[in-house]
């Protein structure tokens, strides 16, 4: 009896713990296996793509690079920086600076020449720039307060003034020279040329004492004086060839002797700037009136005087007026005012 008693609370006890089992179970069963009943819309998707990052549009660098040949720098913005670079236009300084004896000769900008030292640049794009740099040549110019006055530079003669061109930092020796007309008064000069120079030398004029002439067809050298009232500003030389080369303004004597009655001067005459003419005269004997008689070269180039008159052509005589010591029977008298002549002289009896 007993042992059925216990079968039968068994089997309560396990019926009873079935049911509490499943109780306990069911809802956690149902939540875990939802039932769908229509699509799932995904309200926030328009949302999302809004707030996609979009991709950045990548920024070009602009890159400006500087160069210099031989014989300089350049300072860029106050630096010798050679390379610049930005994501945007910016200003470069640019100033060049030469070495010693070179200078500037231009720039090279993207293929374009530009002649200033000093630029301002706005680099806008990539851009290559190169400063050249070369050596000068200078003017030399030599003067002297005697024209026709003679010089030596560096062996070569040059008859003053003169105008050289010389290269930058070499140096050059003037040596004055002496002359028949003028001897000088600087002793010679070296002079390292670094840029354009002027020199003025200074010569004293030799008193004028002969010329030569053709006397019955040969050479004769024969007296000649300047005149002392008015000033002479130029040269007087005989040539190789027995002419006498005049230039400048000269108011000279030539002394033919009077008994050369007949002689015959002939002139190629050179006007130069400002010209007044070329006259050439005679003196006749003491006591004469008039006492002397010229003629002016501008219609001819021969006059022939027998005696003391010009021959054949129109001419003037000086009726009035002081007769110095130095204005002697016979001798020719030439007024060269501005003109470059070559003259030719003979006396005959």
């Amino acid at each position: 009896m007993q042992r059925k008693t216990l079968l039968v609370a068994l089997i309560i006890g396990v019926v009873l713990a079935l049911a509490l089992f499943f109780f306990v179970l069911q809802p956690k069963v149902l939540r875990q296996t939802p039932v769908q009943t229509q699509p799932v819309v995904n309200t926030t998707q328009p949302q999302q793509a809004q707030n996609v990052a979009q991709p950045k549009t990548k920024l070009l660098t602009i890159i400006a690079t500087i160069e210099a040949s031989q014989g300089g720098r350049v300072l860029v913005n106050g630096t010798e920086t050679t390379s610049w670079n930005s994501t945007g236009p910016f200003i470069l300084v640019l100033e060049a600076v030469p070495e010693r004896c070179m200078a500037l000769d231009y720039w090279l900008i993207n293929n374009t020449i530009i002649g200033e030292r000093r630029l301002s640049l706005t680099i806008a794009g990539n851009t290559t720039i190169k400063a050249f740099f070369t050596k000068p040549w200078y003017t030399l110019i030599i003067k002297a307060n005697a024209t026709g006055a003679a010089v030596q530079i560096n062996s070569d003669n040059y008859t003053l003034p003169a105008s050289i061109s010389v290269p930058a930092c070499n140096t050059v020796e003037v040596k004055p020279l002496e002359t028949p007309l003028y001897k000088p008064l600087n002793n010679t000069l070296k002079i390292t040329v670094s840029s354009d120079t002027n020199i003025m030398l200074y010569y004293r004029q030799k008193s004028i004492n002969s010329i030569q002439i053709l006397i019955n067809g040969k050479p004769r050298e024969v007296e000649v004086r300047k005149d002392p009232f008015v000033k002479s500003i130029g040269t007087i030389e005989t040539t190789s060839d027995g002419l006498i080369h005049i230039k400048g303004t000269m108011y000279i004597y030539i002394y033919v002797p009077w008994n050369f009655t007949r002689v015959i001067v002939q002139a190629d005459i050179k006007p130069l700037s400002d010209s007044k003419g070329f006259n050439v005269g005679r003196y006749c004997e003491w006591g004469a009136d008039p006492f002397a008689y010229y003629k002016s070269f501008y219609d001819v180039t021969r006059v022939e005087f027998q005696g003391c008159r010009p021959f054949g052509v129109s001419h003037y005589g000086y009726v009035s007026g002081k007769r110095y010591d130095y204005e002697k029977p016979g001798a020719i008298f030439i007024d060269a005012i501005n003109v470059e002549a070559w003259v030719k002289i003979e006396a005959y009896p």
